[in-house]
C-alpha cells in the first residue's frame, strides 16, 4: 500500500501533466469561422525553382539549363493567367544563346503568360483552409536551353532576375451603425454610429488599417479609412491589366495609382446617398456606390465620405464592402556563377 505522501506526489504529478499538456498544445478552431478572410500582406510569391538556373555553370558552350520560375498566390484573390507577365532580365541573352542560328528567340524571354491560373488561398464555411497551387514559366521555353557560349577571362557573377507584374484586387469589409436619432443615442442602443470599426481586409500586399464612422447631423454620418501598401512591391494603375512600365517617364505616370470602390448596399431610391472625396458615383448603381482612381502618397492614402439617409429609417448595423484594385510589380534574383575552363594552349 503506498502512504500517505506518495499519493500526494502521485496527485500532484497527474495534475502537473494536465497543466502541461494543456500549456503545449495549440489552439485549434472550432465551429465555422466568424471573420470574411484570411488576412496577410501577400499576394503572389515568385522565386527560382532549384538548381533551375543553378548556381554554377561553366563557359564555352559546356553547360545546357533552364531558369523555372514557380509562382504562388499566397493572398485570397484569384489571378487569371492573362493577368501576370513574367519577364527574365538582368542579363545579355545573347551570352547564353549558344547556337547560330539562335537556340531560342529572345523576344520570349519578356511579358510570358502563366499557363494556369492562380487561385488564391481559400477557407471553407467549416474554416477548413485550401492552399493554393504552385504554376511555373520555363525560360527559355519549347525544350531550349542557355548555355554561356563564351571564352571568360575569369569566373563571373551573373544575375537572373524574374520581373513579374500581375492585378491583384484587396476586399475588405467593416460594419456601420445607423439609428433612427443618431444625435441623442438611446442608452442600450443597437450600436454605436461615432466610434472606430472592426474591419477585415483580404489577404493582399495592400489592406484597409482602419475604419472609423462619426455622426456629422442628424442625418448623416461621415466615414473614413485609410489604405495602405505594406507589401514590398511596386504598386501602378490597374486599368490595363498587367501593365507595369519600366521606363521612368511610363512610372511616373502610373506608379502608386490605385481603384477604390465603396459600396454601403444602401438603396439610393430610399434616400441614401455616399460622396466619397476623389470618387464619384458609379453610373446605373442602384445603391449608395463611389469609385474612382487615386495616388497614394508615401504608400498611404486616406478616404473620406459622407452618406446621407433619409429621414424616415430604423435601427440597423450594415456592412460596407471596399475593393482596391491594382497592379503590382514584384521581382526574385538568383546569382549564377560562369566559370572558367582552362584549356590546353
Amino acid at each position: 500500500m503506498p502512504t500517505k505522501r506518495e499519493l500526494r506526489l502521485i496527485a500532484f504529478s497527474a495534475v502537473f501533466l494536465l497543466f502541461i499538456a494543456g500549456c503545449s498544445g495549440e489552439k485549434t478552431q472550432t465551429g465555422a469561422p466568424t471573420t470574411p478572410f484570411l488576412g496577410g500582406a501577400g499576394g503572389l510569391e515568385i522565386s527560382f525553382l532549384e538548381g533551375n538556373p543553378p548556381s554554377e555553370v561553366t563557359d564555352g558552350s559546356t553547360f545546357s539549363f533552364q531558369a523555372i520560375v514557380k509562382l504562388k498566390n499566397v493572398g485570397e484573390h484569384d489571378v487569371a493567367k492573362d493577368q501576370i507577365k513574367v519577364s527574365l532580365i538582368g542579363f545579355l541573352p545573347s551570352q547564353f544563346n549558344p547556337n547560330t542560328p539562335d537556340n531560342f528567340d529572345e523576344t520570349k524571354l519578356r511579358d510570358r503568360n502563366s499557363l494556369d491560373d492562380l487561385t488564391g488561398r481559400k477557407r471553407d464555411a467549416e474554416g477548413n483552409i485550401i492552399e493554393p497551387v504552385e504554376s511555373f514559366v520555363t525560360f527559355p521555353e519549347d525544350a531550349k536551353n542557355f548555355n554561356f557560349k563564351d571564352q571568360i577571362a575569369g569566373n563571373n557573377i551573373f544575375v537572373f532576375r524574374a520581373d513579374a507584374c500581375y492585378k491583384y484586387q484587396t476586399r475588405v469589409k467593416s460594419d456601420i451603425c445607423i439609428l433612427q436619432s443618431q444625435i441623442d443615442v438611446s442608452e442600450g442602443a443597437i450600436c454605436k454610429p461615432s466610434e472606430a470599426k472592426a474591419v477585415f481586409s483580404s489577404g493582399s500586399p495592400i489592406k484597409v488599417t482602419s475604419f472609423r464612422e462619426n455622426v456629422a447631423g442628424g442625418n448623416k454620418l461621415q466615414l473614413s479609412f485609410d489604405v495602405d501598401h505594406s507589401g514590398s512591391g511596386n504598386v501602378f494603375d490597374p486599368t490595363t491589366a498587367a501593365d507595369c512600365p519600366r521606363d521612368s517617364a511610363g512610372r511616373r505616370a502610373k506608379e502608386d495609382q490605385v481603384i477604390i470602390n465603396v459600396d454601403t448596399g444602401l438603396p439610393t431610391a430610399s434616400g441614401y446617398q455616399l460622396r466619397c472625396v476623389g470618387l464619384s458615383d458609379v453610373a446605373g448603381a442602384t445603391t449608395a456606390k463611389q469609385s474612382g482612381k487615386v495616388k497614394l502618397i508615401s504608400g498611404k492614402r486616406t478616404i473620406t465620405c459622407t452618406l446621407d439617409t433619409p429621414a424616415a429609417r430604423t435601427d440597423f448595423i450594415k456592412p460596407v464592402d471596399i475593393t482596391v484594385d491594382f497592379n503590382y510589380a514584384q521581382n526574385a534574383d538568383k546569382e549564377v556563377l560562369v566559370k572558367h575552363i582552362l584549356t590546353n594552349p
